[in-house]
């Protein structure tokens, strides 16, 4: 996930929206997105890919991922929609960023932003690979990727597998 971050621009958004190096923005990444894709693929198993798909595309499908990419504002809003979709609550959002906290120092602004803007990216990113098998496209390996339990456990130490 993080080569696609580096490829779409991901990182350099997450490196300008949140004044961090690129080499910080890696960093960033590497600690939030493991917990976020076993989130992702908590719900994905529990719901079914098209569920999961038709929640994507509420919440803004590829869109959320050019929200970020594009400059201008990003309402935090969107992004805390779709960390409680990921996690299932608020409190396992905090429960996550706790954890993310303690993973890496940051200014203290950053840590919930930074959660934001990666769940907006990997959102979109997985509404739009998963919106090219409706069109008899062939899927890039995102639902191997979120149908899988590789890679929960990191999570299941923060939030129970039945709290998520």
């Amino acid at each position: 996930m993080l080569d696609t971050l580096r490829r779409t621009g991901g990182l350099s958004a997450l490196s300008n929206r949140l004044g961090l190096t690129p080499v910080q923005s890696a960093q960033v990444a590497d600690a939030v997105t493991p917990y976020l894709i076993a989130a992702f693929a908590r719900v994905y198993r529990r719901i079914g890919q098209r569920a999961f798909v038709a929640q994507l595309e509420t919440l803004g499908s590829e869109e959320m991922a050019q929200a970020v990419l594009i400059p201008g504002p990003v309402q935090p809003s969107m992004g805390e929609a779709v960390l409680r979709f990921a996690f299932g609550s608020a409190e396992n959002v905090d429960r996550v960023e706790q954890a993310f906290r303690a993973a890496m120092e940051l200014d203290p602004t950053c840590y919930r932003e930074a959660m934001r803007l990666l769940a907006l990216l990997l959102a979109g990113y997985f509404a739009a690979r998963s919106g090219r098998v409706d069109f008899g496209l062939t899927d890039d390996g995102t639902a191997a990727l979120l149908s899988t339990g590789e890679g929960t456990e990191l999570l299941d130490a923060i939030i129970p597998p039945n709290d998520g």
